[in-house]
């Protein structure tokens, strides 16, 4: 599995001014440089008024730096449920367009989340829908993944159905772990939905501030002695070097960092989740999606460890 950056969880970063600003094109170079991260998936709305030489930018600048684009997340859902069959043919343009824009960037997966009713014959509309947008999605050897959102593709086995319905090799899932908590069985949801998908979105909510080590307790000093004994003399060869104290120094660092807890996840427990995804035999993306309060970067940073701790103990 391949730990990755949903961009969404650097908005606030995006909003810097002066110095300290990021634009969209170096967004590669900072993801990898501060979050240790070498690949990542960009949102639409943030591109807004994006030329095609801006998308291309950001391809070389990601190659340049190694940190590749590997998503495009059409932002708003689209309406391809919707009977109106102007709305409906807007939808399959606007997608169409956003295929082509993933591959501008030098993406192999597009996503969209779909507005529609859970009914048998919006189903078959949406499907219909779809196989257009993956015609174009074909040529370009682009994988379109669905997002899940409301209605008909809220539940984990009717977004399977209509994964299915649709058909074709260009059609996949892209679960999320928010809605796998909403939908009451997040383990049941993600075995289900994981099969179909080649990126998952590790959607985080906040970590706990971590309790205060304990203060260490000192032990009763002994009587002196009535006699103090002197030092045995230590022989040259035995004196610890410069060299051999840095070292020693660094080692016990590493040690202590070594017993630090990972970060505790709110609102639900990531471990299960990593364990559904990995019991199926899951191997492909996983985009770290920070969506609490504070510091998008930190926040990354904390969602990575937390991640990574859950998926070793899924290991073990």
């Amino acid at each position: 599995m391949l730990f990755t950056l949903n961009v969404n969880s650097l908005r606030d970063v995006l909003k810097r001014r002066g110095s300290r600003a990021v634009s969209i094109e170096d967004l590669p170079r900072y993801a990898q440089e501060q979050t240790g991260l070498n690949a990542m998936t960009m949102a639409t709305d943030l591109l807004a008024g994006a030329t095609r030489d801006t998308l291309t930018r950001i391809r070389e600048n990601g190659d340049r730096v190694g940190c590749a684009c590997l998503l495009l997340s059409q932002t708003e859902p689209l309406s391809l449920g919707d009977p109106r069959t102007k709305v409906g043919e807007d939808a399959v343009i606007r997608m169409t367009k956003v295929v082509e824009a993933a591959s501008l960037l030098g993406c192999n997966s597009a996503s969209l989340a779909i507005t529609a009713k859970d009914d048998d014959e919006t189903m078959d509309r949406v499907a219909g829908r779809m196989r257009r947008v993956l015609e174009r999605a074909d040529r370009l050897e682009i994988m379109v993944l669905i997002r899940p959102e409301k209605g008909l593709t809220e539940d984990a086995e009717r977004l399977t159905e209509l994964v299915k319905t649709i058909g074709g090799f260009r059609v996949g899932t892209m679960p999320d772990f928010e809605a796998a908590a909403a939908s009451g069985d997040p383990v049941h949801y993600l075995k289900r939905l994981t099969p179909y998908a080649s990126v998952v979105n590790a959607a985080t909510l906040g970590f706990n501030d971590p309790e205060p080590a304990p203060e260490p307790v000192e032990k009763p000093k002994k009587k002196a002695a009535s006699k103090k004994k002197q030092p045995e003399p230590v022989a040259d060869d035995e004196e610890m070097s410069v060299e051999d104290a840095v070292l020693a120094a660094i080692e016990a660092e590493l040690e202590g960092l070594d017993q630090v807890p990972p970060p505790e996840h709110m609102g639900y427990d990531l471990a299960p989740m990593i364990g559904a995804i990995r019991a199926v035999g899951f191997d492909g993306a996983i985009a770290i999606d920070y969506r609490g309060p504070g510091d998008g970067t930190l926040g990354v940073l904390h969602s990575r460890d937390a991640l990574e701790a859950a998926l070793e103990a899924a290991s073990d």
